[in-house]
């Protein structure tokens, strides 16, 4: 896996061996930044199930100014860090370690332009974050949900306020943008 576009282009990152982690295919990071516009700049990320970090440290390569990373494996946490590390990447990236809830209780007063969900596929959480995220005012007018699951999954798809920006499945999963509407 790389980074595809921006200041780290071409990066190799490291993944998890095995099945741990499933790291977002190549071609479906693209589609998803280019539904949103390749280039972020100044842009806030959360990404609430990190893995190896891909989705952050890509928004970081094109020009979001910060990202906050939770996860909760250990193993995961450090190919987080080696990649960080890998990058020189500082003060931008913010790694957290905790239960998914945890993490959006934390962060709920906090605005987001982006916020990634992308947990193991055993758990069925979709709704119920988008729900939280949507309830707390957590995306900043114009800004994103991304969601990545099973394609065999049913995800509400409609929520007040949101748009549905691209809803399209890649290979075994489905990937799911929400564009929060300008007030």
């Amino acid at each position: 896996m790389r980074i595809i576009a921006g200041k780290y282009r071409g990066a190799k990152l490291n993944t998890l061996e095995g099945l741990t982690t499933r790291p977002t295919l190549d071609a479906t990071k693209e589609a998803i930044f280019n539904s949103i516009g390749s280039f972020i700049p100044d842009f806030i990320t959360l990404d609430l199930f990190g893995g190896s970090g891909a989705l952050s440290l890509e928004s970081l390569s094109r020009g979001a100014k910060k990202s906050i990373i939770n996860e909760i494996n250990n193993d995961a946490l450090k190919i987080i860090e080696s990649n960080k590390n890998k990058l020189k990447i500082k003060n931008e990236l913010i790694i957290e370690k905790m239960d998914y809830k945890a993490c959006l209780k934390k962060y709920q007063n906090q605005k987001f332009d982006i916020i990634f969900i992308d947990p193991p596929f055993r758990m069925k959480v979709i709704d119920e974050i988008n729900q939280f995220i949507i309830d707390n005012d957590m995306i900043i007018d114009g800004g994103f949900i991304i969601a990545e699951y099973p394609k065999e999954d049913v995800v509400e798809k409609e929520y007040e306020g949101y748009n549905i920006k691209l809803c399209r499945v890649y290979s075994s999963s489905e990937i799911l943008i929400l564009e929060k509407e300008e007030r």
